[in-house]
């Protein structure tokens, strides 16, 4: 079976050093994107001038400091060594503003080829 794990990432700083824990922990491919949270949009007061429909240009201005979301599929057996991986790179992720970081078991995949 296999899982993703998704990592949203406060620190850009620690971009590299987090691509190079979870290849070294096991993950055979990682996909990285730009992503912002409503928390920082609301902080900035732009929610209200937001089209029904946002996309990612919207909501970051060019000040904005996006966050990274990463993901990777992985065997289950690989979960517990990128999570370790993960806390030894960024620290106690319940501490604030280190990331979030989440599993997700996947029933199905097609396309994944592994390692």
């Amino acid at each position: 079976m296999y899982s993703a794990v998704f990592l949203v990432l406060h620190d850009l700083g620690l971009l590299d050093d987090i691509i190079k824990a979870w290849r070294e922990a096991g993950a055979p491919a990682i996909t990285i994107l730009d992503s912002v949270g409503t928390r920082e949009i609301e902080d900035k007061g732009r929610l209200d001038d937001l089209p029904l429909m946002p996309s990612i240009k919207d909501l970051i201005q060019e000040d904005d400091a996006p966050r990274k979301t990463m993901f990777a599929i992985i065997e289950n057996a690989t979960v517990e060594p990128i999570i370790q991986a993960t806390e030894a790179t960024l620290g106690d992720l319940t501490d604030k503003n280190k990331g979030i970081l989440m599993v997700v078991e996947l029933a199905k995949v097609v396309g994944f080829r592994g390692s």
